[in-house]
């Protein structure tokens, strides 16, 4: 059963309008009764050439009312040989074929979407990064879910999931799991919201979801499908109780980790985890947990810039310092590394290492408003006002862009 006489909107990512999909739909099956308003040029002459497209495309979309797929298949592929720039029809034929597994032809079928559609790119973009995603094409795919996300995927909450789930897969395996924790995070709010008598359960049952918080959770660079077998079991664990967190219930988050804990806790990853979870409530626990994991897992950065954070604000900066250094070391293109080390001299007094730290820091990501913002306060300790101003400015102007991206 297809949902007709539905179109996907356009609207800020936060904001969703929740519509029913009746059970047992597939996306593809949702995706091709969401037609797009295409861009056909209404103002063109009426010649023997633009009456045989109209017919066509009529001829076209009652196929596919029809359900005569095959059908609906040529008479779009006609049509767009017709009409090149014709963006409606290439949704269709991309949705088309996306549904009988011609991953292929429905990753060219979108991308001539994309390239014609003015209005609402969002959607096709989306489409675009699923069918290289099933591809293979991994980082082609991650590039259209990041530009489906940042235009607007739409308002169909199965389809905005999918976008969402397997962008934040693709975040974790690419070595961003912060990203990849925030688009997870998303994904379970809405499956939340659109049921509130049993808002855990619903998510619980999201396998593919869980396994995806597992794996950003537990910083693994891999894809969920690609784990072996033996490491699902602490996978689906630690996705349970990233999937609480994400919906603020700490307390059964908690017990999940505790669980977590118990029988893998020395497997990598999962005392990072634990340590990130009590940073908020129970800081002690968190330095332990972090510790543990420099044990587990002694080439790892990252435990060791939290643990330097930690000191940071805990005015322990020769501790720190001796964390965020050994970071450093260890990750010397990780500028995150480099802010906390440069903070970190800054307070023991040491300006001009600070400088250079948090310089490097600026090199690395130029993108980042912390990097920027630290380097301001190390000039001006410095005497050096102008540069100062100049790296504030620059701090104001990308911390406006990033609130405005989350928004």
């Amino acid at each position: 059963m297809r949902l007709d006489k539905q179109r996907i909107a356009i609207v800020p990512l936060l904001v969703f309008a929740l519509c029913a999909i009746a059970p047992g739909e597939s996306l593809p099956q949702v995706l091709a009764a969401l037609p797009i308003r295409g861009a056909v040029n209404e103002q063109a002459s009426r010649s023997t050439g633009n009456e045989s497209f109209e017919k066509l495309a009529a001829r076209a979309q009652a196929a596919l009312n029809a359900e005569r797929i095959p059908e609906a298949i040529r008479l779009y592929e006609h049509a767009t040989k017709l009409r090149p720039n014709w963006s409606e029809g290439w949704w269709h034929l991309g949705t088309l074929f996306f549904d009988a597994q011609r991953f292929g032809e429905a990753r060219d079928a979108f991308a001539h979407f994309v390239a014609t559609e003015r209005k609402q790119p969002g959607p096709g973009f989306g489409m675009l990064g699923l069918s290289e995603f099933q591809l293979t094409h991994y980082a082609e795919a991650q590039a259209a879910l990041e530009k489906s996300i940042k235009l607007g995927v739409g308002t169909d909450p199965a389809f905005v999931r999918e976008v969402l789930i397997h962008d934040g897969i693709l975040n974790a395996e690419s070595g961003k799991p912060e990203i990849a924790l925030q688009r997870l995070t998303l994904a379970a709010n809405q499956i939340a919201a659109e049921n509130p008598d049993a808002p855990k359960d619903a998510v619980f049952a999201d396998l593919k979801l869980l396994d995806a918080f597992g794996v950003a959770a537990l910083r693994i660079s891999n894809l969920p499908a690609k784990l072996p077998p033996e490491q699902l079991p602490m996978v689906r664990l630690a996705g349970r109780a990233q999937a609480l967190i994400a919906l603020q219930d700490r307390v059964a988050a908690e017990t999940e980790l505790k669980q977590l804990v118990a029988l893998y806790a020395s497997q990598p990853g999962v005392n990072y985890m634990n340590g990130v979870f009590m940073l908020k409530e129970h800081p002690p626990l968190a330095v332990d947990a972090f510790r543990r994991e420099i044990q587990v897992s002694p080439s790892d950065a990252s435990p060791r810039i939290q643990l330097a954070f930690e000191f940071l604000r805990t005015g322990d900066y020769q501790q720190g310092l001796k964390y965020a250094k050994e970071a450093v070391g260890l990750a010397p293109n990780n500028f995150v590394a480099h802010v906390a080390c440069g903070r970190l001299w800054l307070e023991t007094g040491k300006t001009d290492s600070a400088m250079e730290e948090l310089r490097l820091a600026v090199k690395l990501a130029p993108g980042s408003p912390d990097a920027h913002f630290a380097l301001s306060r190390a000039l001006t300790a410095a005497g050096r006002d102008r540069e100062a101003a100049h790296e504030r400015a620059e701090f104001e102007r990308l911390k406006t862009l990033t609130d405005a991206t989350d928004r």
